[in-house]
C-alpha cells in the first residue's frame, strides 16, 4: 500500500472504546496492521462471551481467569481501553476470590461491549 492510499484515522471512529492513538503506538503509526489486528481481534473473540459463559457454568473459573488475562492484554494492545479495564476487573475479582455475583456483572458489562466493538469492527472498510 503507498503512502497516499493509507487508511486515515477516521476510520476507526465507529469502533466504541478505540482509543486510535494507543493502538497506533503499537503498530507504528500504521493505519493499515491496526486495521487488519482489529479484523483479527473480532475474527478470535467475537464469540468470547459464550465462552465465559461456557466455563462460568461448568465451574472453570481459573479458565475465566486466564482468558479475562488474554483479552486484558490483547485488547489494550490494540487500544480497546474499555475492554481492556472489564476484562483486568474480571481477573481481579476472581484472583481476589470475589463472589460470582460479581464475575457475572463484569462479564455482562464485557458482553455489551464485546459485541458494539465487533460490530464497530466488523463495518471498518475493506482496504484490500
Amino acid at each position: 500500500m503507498t503512502e497516499d492510499a493509507l487508511p486515515s484515522t477516521a476510520i476507526f471512529e465507529g469502533v466504541p472504546g478505540l482509543d486510535v492513538e494507543a493502538g497506533l503506538r503499537t503498530v507504528g503509526g500504521r493505519t493499515g496492521s491496526l486495521l487488519r489486528l482489529l479484523r483479527k481481534y473480532e475474527s478470535l473473540h467475537a464469540e468470547d462471551s459464550r465462552v465465559f459463559r461456557s466455563w462460568i457454568a461448568g465451574g472453570e473459573l481459573g479458565q475465566v481467569r486466564t482468558l479475562a488475562h488474554t483479552l486484558k492484554g490483547s485488547s489494550g494492545f490494540l487500544g480497546l481501553v474499555e475492554i481492556q479495564k472489564t476484562c483486568g476487573a474480571i481477573e481481579a475479582t476472581l484472583a481476589e476470590g470475589g463472589s460470582l455475583a460479581q464475575v457475572e456483572s463484569l462479564l455482562a458489562v464485557f458482553e455489551c461491549q464485546n459485541a458494539l466493538v465487533c460490530a464497530g469492527i466488523q463495518s471498518l472498510p475493506d482496504m484490500d
